[in-house]
């Protein structure tokens, strides 16, 4: 019989996503993720030092004040080689993003992952898109030949795309980035105005 986790029936929605502070309660202990060196940066404080140096800033996921994932977000531009906004008369090469630097989650918790996902595509789409210019979400997708670790499939399932289709396997810099245009999301919100944003 399989031993139960502690986290088993526990369901996570993206209302449950905190902005972590050095302040708030999260114990580390039993953290377990597919990808050990993202525990390693939890524990030995890279996240929170990044954060200081304000690089970025991280949300978390806890149950019970036990750290169940993590997200952390800092400001991006997105390159691609074609003119990927030619059919609105844009034709740029770079655009602004916000670049997911970090996801971690417990290994055992189902869905913590997928909430963490949304959550960001909301927090983007309805805090940051009023306030500052911001149209992709990117990602460096992670890709380990040697384990055959390839974060992509996880990305696509959400519609993110490669900035570089053309890149074949395996990469040398162990990832390939992607991309999720913001603007489905942003053009459905209603309109806000300066007044109102400011209140």
């Amino acid at each position: 019989m399989a031993k139960k986790s502690k986290f088993d029936g526990v369901s996570f929605s993206p209302t449950n996503v905190e902005l972590w502070t050095p302040t708030l309660d999260v114990s580390s202990k039993g953290f377990r993720c597919v990808r050990g060196e993202f525990v390693t940066y939890w524990k030995q404080g890279r996240i929170s030092r990044e954060v200081a140096a304000h690089l970025c800033r991280c949300w978390v996921l806890r149950h019970n004040d036990i750290l169940v994932g993590y997200i952390t977000l800092f400001a991006d531009k997105l390159i691609v080689q074609t003119e990927l906004l030619d059919s609105e008369n844009v034709r740029y090469r770079t655009f602004p993003a916000v670049k997911i630097g970090l996801l971690a989650t417990d290994k055992r918790v189902r869905g913590a992952g997928t909430c963490l996902i949304e959550w960001a595509m909301d927090y983007i789409t309805q805090i940051l898109s009023p306030i500052v210019g911001v149209r992709f979400l990117t990602v460096d997708a992670l890709y380990d030949p040697d384990t055959n670790y390839d974060s992509s499939g996880f990305y696509e399932k959400f519609g993110f795309q490669f900035a570089n289709p053309d890149e074949t396997l395996p990469v040398s810099n162990g990832y390939r980035t992607m991309y999720f245009d913001l603007k489905p999301l942003i053009d459905v919100l209603p309109i806000q105005s300066d007044l109102e944003i400011n209140e």
